[in-house]
């Protein structure tokens, strides 16, 4: 046994006094420490004074009853919480299992879907130039336009504020 790098007993093993009362040093300590206790009062003192305190500590809690339902809200919030894991591997699963064909048709395909993805961008720009054209080349189709979009606008902001005072109160 090493006592602070010595491995006599003529230091007190002051730490390995509470193993030996809870029974959880091999037998060459426990020896150790017992042919310690029989030559040193201090550290009988020391004992018994654990030995009390363990005694006490005992009493005390045989007297602390556990609510009546604690063993079904441990049981209840354990099983939450594996639901709670199990719910996000699933979802991990998902995205993974989502991402795989996604990223096989990237490589088989990658570049034709490139070139399809940048015709598709550049007809929605030359759509959108040709709306803007023509509704700005007809002057009532500006004018609703424009007062749409402050219709819009005014309905947006009144359903905000809404929001924001029920949310709120």
């Amino acid at each position: 046994m090493n006592y602070g790098g010595r491995t006599s007993m003529s230091n007190h093993p002051e730490e390995q006094l509470s193993a030996y009362l809870d029974d959880e040093l091999g037998d060459e300590d426990r020896q150790l420490v017992e042919k310690h206790l029989e030559s040193c009062e201090t550290c009988r003192a020391i004992m018994e004074d654990l030995f009390t305190m363990k005694q006490q500590f005992g009493e005390v809690f045989a007297l602390v009853d556990a609510p009546e339902n604690l063993e079904n809200r441990v049981l209840h919030a354990l099983r939450q919480e594996q639901s709670q894991k199990k719910h996000l591997r699933d979802w991990a699963a998902a995205i993974v299992i989502g991402l795989i064909p996604l990223i096989v048709l990237y490589f088989i395909a990658g570049p034709v879907a490139l070139k399809l993805i940048h015709g598709c961008y550049k007809l929605m720009v030359t759509l959108l130039y040709a709306a803007s054209h023509f509704i700005l080349s007809v002057p009532t189709l500006s004018v609703t336009t424009i007062l749409l979009a402050v219709i819009i606008l005014a309905t947006s902001s009144y359903s905000l504020k809404r929001l924001l005072q029920t949310n709120a109160g």
